[in-house]
């Protein structure tokens, strides 16, 4: 893994932004070091969280594979029923059939999420942290990208955390395994140690702080990958939502939505209004902070199990509009199930990023836990009203707190479909007992379990990364 990881700041400035420094080194005397001012900085900053070009971290932020394990989709492009009568030993039929008994460490070679996002750690964040104090120019700019660097750094370490290890319990954090949490001052030439989950949680903390004490992020970021207030807060409360801590986490929300309150309204879609189906990549304003697997997810397939049974009567994408293929789905090989093949334009979905609906569920079931049901059921019907036919929708309302949180689970459900934030819920909630789930697939009349506590729930560590670090064992 350090043989992977330990490019310098200068090689991912050629690979990232090279049209840019061509043009930076024409005027930059040889041997001069280009990390040695703010601006420099500022370029590093701006690596691209979307488009598919080599270079890009899109590969890191597909929700194909987790999508997979909850069932919110299918594998992408495959045969069901083959796969699994074949009884093919890879990855996809593990997080069909759900089979913990496979060897998946063997099967992971490289893992693109594992690799990327440790990738941007080390040569976007700790590079710009190692650099920023010495760097010459703007000060108040230098401690800004010091600040977005720390939101960086704690927000792939959260995701990283939640994929390769298990959910946040407080009873059991401190001993169970996590992953290594990377800093400016790591020594190249040793293992990178690998923490607990509670170390990995408090060195997250530690980084929001950090973070919010130079006092220096923009209100309002430049665009939608770079980092600014209510991004931040998004990821301070969404940290505490994993830790319990639903007194801060709901203040956190709120200074979040206190920035960017606005939630996207499906309504105006036709046929409701009159606005085609489309949504750009990286523009819309519920945005907190981009990071998307290409735009649309084009020809994915999701479940029976989403289109019949969760997605509610009169949902204006799946009832609506239908931006699937009209036929049968030449993919899944599943009777009755849909592709997604939007027409007329690309509709992004942020699939690793945090987005307005982010934050209003937060604050929704912090409200919950609270006992505050009212204000909760007015947050949970507020999205519902923006994705349900006004022909169709009527507010829901319950009396527990359970009740409550199974109506938020189900609007969560849909409003992160496609993306990977359904998998990091459903396997935090699985902590409690409460609110564990148990996912199931029926296929040809077969249906496939995944347990609250299966090891699935936990990725392997990648052999690109076990092979360079002995001290990387697995989690599961």
């Amino acid at each position: 893994m350090k043989k992977i990881i330990a490019i310098t700041g200068c090689i991912l400035y050629m690979g990232i932004v090279l049209p840019a420094c061509q043009k930076f080194t024409e005027i930059t005397p040889k041997g001069a070091n280009i990390l040695n001012r703010v601006s420099d900085l500022d370029l590093l900053l701006n690596y691209n969280f979307s488009s598919g070009d080599a270079n890009s971290a899109q590969a890191a932020f597909s929700a194909n594979d987790v999508g997979n394990l909850v069932n919110d989709t299918y594998a992408y492009t495959t045969n069901i029923p083959s796969l699994i009568t074949a009884q093919t030993q890879n990855l996809n039929y593990a997080y069909t059939v759900y089979d913990a008994s496979i060897d998946r460490k063997t099967l992971a070679v490289t893992d693109a999420k594992y690799e990327k996002m440790y990738f941007i750690i080390n040569n976007v964040c700790n590079v710009i942290l190692r650099n920023a104090d010495n760097a010459s120019g703007d000060r108040q700019k230098a401690s800004q990208y010091k600040a977005e660097a720390y939101i960086l750094r704690a927000y792939m370490h959260y995701m990283l955390v939640n994929l390769y290890a298990k959910a946040y319990d407080p009873a059991t954090a401190a001993t169970d395994p996590g992953i290594p949490y990377v800093k400016e001052d790591n020594i190249i030439s040793e293992p990178n140690r690998k923490s607990t989950v509670a170390e990995v949680y408090d060195n997250i903390q530690a980084d929001i702080d950090a973070a919010f004490q130079l006092n220096s992020l923009p209100r309002i970021p430049v665009n939608n990958m770079r980092t600014g207030q209510a991004f931040a807060y998004g990821v301070k409360a969404l940290v505490l939502l994993n830790m319990r801590k639903h007194t801060e986490a709901l203040a956190a929300a709120g200074q979040s939505l206190s920035i960017d309150s606005v939630l996207h309204d499906d309504r105006l879609y036709a046929p409701v209004g009159t606005a085609a189906y489309v949504k750009p990549v990286m523009t819309p304003q519920e945005n907190l902070f981009y990071m998307g697997a290409g735009g649309s997810p084009t020809v994915a397939s999701p479940s029976i199990e989403i289109t019949s049974h969760i997605y509610e009567p009169g949902n204006i994408v799946n009832s609506y509009v239908e931006p699937y293929y009209a036929l049968d789905n030449p993919f899944s090989g599943i009777a009755g199930s849909k592709l997604w093949l939007s027409q007329g334009g690309v509709y992004a979905i942020n699939t690793a990023g945090l987005t307005t609906s982010d934050t209003y569920l937060i604050q929704a079931e912090c409200h919950a836990r609270s006992g505050n049901l009212n204000e909760a059921l007015r947050i949970i019907n507020k999205i519902r009203e923006r994705r349900i036919h006004p022909n169709d929708f009527t507010p829901v309302s319950a009396n527990t707190t359970a009740g409550v949180m199974a109506l938020l689970m189900r609007t969560s459900r849909i409003e992160f479909l496609y993306s990977m934030r359904n998998f990091f819920n459903i396997k935090r909630w699985n902590t409690e007992p409460d609110y564990q789930q148990t996912i199931t697939r029926t296929v040809n009349g077969v249906t496939y379990s995944l347990a609250p506590d299966s090891p699935l729930w936990i990725f392997p560590f990648p052999q690109s990364a076990t092979n360079y670090n002995n001290e990387l064992t697995q989690n599961y």
